[in-house]
């Protein structure tokens, strides 16, 4: 990430804690590192990313459906999905480029949200 960029998420990440969308876990406590808690506006801002995802995943696709179940599910069941003996991480997947590909997701993501969600 360059200086320019990293200054700019540095700016996005100082108005969000100023005006309520987040605040540091446990501040009064010295604080998590990298741990937020929403505050009102930050509330309203996940509902409404989640209610959108929702529906574009949803409701705007006849053959998709919605399940809201625990991730906590008895061993057999991931065995059965076929999560146990399928599924596999390449060894090529470095976490270098996992976090290029990240950053680019989060610059498309807040390039997006920026015009569907923050007023101009």
């Amino acid at each position: 990430m360059s200086i320019q960029q990293e200054n700019r998420f540095q700016a996005i990440i100082a108005h969000a804690k100023e005006y309520g969308f987040v605040f540091p876990s446990s501040e009064i406590y010295e604080g998590l590192s990298a741990v937020y808690d929403y505050g009102p506006y930050g509330c309203e801002l996940k509902k409404n990313i989640r209610d959108y995802w929702w529906k574009s995943m949803t409701q705007l696709n006849d053959n998709i459906v919605g399940i809201d179940a625990a991730i906590f599910m008895h061993p057999a069941i991931w065995k059965a999905s076929g999560h146990v003996d399928s599924f596999s991480v390449p060894k090529s997947w470095h976490w270098k480029e996992r976090k290029k590909k990240n950053m680019r997701c989060l610059k498309q993501w807040m390039s997006y949200w920026q015009k569907k969600i923050i007023p101009v």
